[in-house]
């Protein structure tokens, strides 16, 4: 089931900054898994039309995200922490490259992030010294699902493993993401922060690529796709 049918563009699987085209093409997409007629869900078809109907119309459109705005701010403020120390004065050695959180302890190749979870230890850049080391990595399917964090805090969207290696990854997804995008990647294999450098449209679905700055592979069951995405 979609979950948090309030916020459309979770439900559209798209992001608040999202065209029009894109919008519809994500929308087209969905229903053609979820439309009753086809064998899918009516309850996750009327979430569907009822997000597109206000999404697709652009004075509903602004109105609700200036409702969301609205609501963002007075949330914001009722959790804001009271921190007594200026900004200036805490230094922590590191932070998490997803969500940012200071990490003040030594950072192992198997660290995770406190709060978000994400993998805290950076690639090393391979080069052709270390051609071997990427050989005798275990491989990805192709064909695995992911999930694909756009925000820490945010549901995660469902995507289709492309490529991965120690330089970036490639993904299939049914939402377009703007470039320079930070995301995070988790599959049962692996998981990874990179950045969005590519977004390609191909019919109703997207090819993303992104440059892995972060990632924690599993010794059992993980390693990486190829040696470049």
């Amino acid at each position: 089931m979609i979950s948090n049918r309030r916020n459309f563009y979770r439900v559209l699987q798209v992001q608040p900054e999202a065209p029009a085209e894109v919008v519809k093409a994500a929308y087209r997409a969905l229903m053609t898994l979820h439309h009753p007629d086809l064998g899918g869900d009516h309850a996750i078809a009327v979430s569907l039309n009822e997000a597109y109907a206000v999404l697709s119309n652009p004075s509903r459109r602004s109105a609700y995200d200036k409702q969301r705005t609205a609501k963002s701010h007075r949330k914001s403020a009722a959790n804001a922490p009271i921190d007594p120390a200026p900004a200036q004065t805490r230094h922590p050695l590191l932070a998490c490259a997803f969500c940012e959180l200071g990490v003040s302890s030594a950072i192992r190749a198997d660290s995770r992030c406190t709060r978000c979870r994400a993998p805290l230890a950076a690639v090393a850049r391979g080069d052709a010294s270390k051609s071997n080391e990427r050989r005798g990595m275990l491989r990805v399917s192709k064909s695995d699902w992911a999930l694909l964090h756009t925000d820490w805090r945010a549901d995660a969207i469902d995507v289709r493993m492309r490529d991965l290696s120690l330089d970036g990854l490639s993904v299939y997804s049914g939402a377009a993401l703007p470039l320079h995008r930070r995301v995070r990647v988790a599959g049962a294999a692996f998981d990874v922060v990179a950045d969005i450098v590519q977004c390609h449209r191909v019919n109703n679905v997207f090819t993303l690529h992104g440059r892995v700055l972060t990632a924690l592979f599993s010794k059992q069951s993980g390693g990486f796709v190829s040696t470049t995405a």
